[in-house]
């Protein structure tokens, strides 16, 4: 099981069933599934339960996933992905909590758990050129090593151009204090 992460403004948390029609209801705005690879557009309770059925709590070989809980309810969802040589770093925050470094902080939480528990030593992640918002974040949570790929977007049905990046266990460690 997943632990609960607290931060001054958040809770991370594992995913429980009644967040679905909350996690539903965010994820299903095409203004949040647009920017996301693998989530269809519309998105209806049963894909929530499918993903939920997926992740519910993996700790071992599957994706980590913690709700992010903002007013004791669900908010967005940070993953720190399957254990591998470098697993993948990914989120997504309902559109009106976007634009308050909710995401910011609930990732540098994530990422400081992944490293503090387990031997990683880096992360991957990436995001849409369009997504400025979200190639933000990972700059601001220190990914680096930016380089072009093309990303199947699923509620778009395109292929479309992105960024990947990546973030070092030391490189997290030295900006852990100063980041913002």
């Amino acid at each position: 099981m997943l632990p609960v992460l607290r931060t001054d403004r958040l809770c991370l948390r594992p995913v429980v069933a009644g967040d679905l029609p909350e996690i539903t209801r965010l994820i299903g705005d095409f203004a949040v599934s647009r920017m996301l690879s693998v989530v269809p557009h519309p998105y209806s309770v049963e894909d929530a339960e499918t993903w939920f059925l997926q992740t519910e709590g993996q700790t071992g070989n599957g994706e980590r996933v913690f709700a992010i809980e903002l007013d004791s309810r669900a908010a967005g969802a940070v993953s720190v992905g399957k254990p591998a040589e470098a697993p993948e770093f990914g989120y997504w925050l309902g559109r009106s909590y976007w634009g308050r470094g909710f995401m910011t902080e609930a990732g540098r939480a994530a990422l400081a758990w992944l490293f503090e528990t387990t031997d990683t030593q880096t992360v991957m992640s990436g995001a849409l050129d369009e997504n400025t918002a979200s190639l933000n974040v990972l700059s601001k949570l220190g990914f680096t090593g930016a380089h072009t790929y093309s990303l199947s977007v699923k509620s778009r049905g395109e292929t479309l151009p992105g960024m990947r990046v990546q973030l070092s266990r030391e490189r997290f460690e030295t900006l852990k204090g100063g980041a913002s």
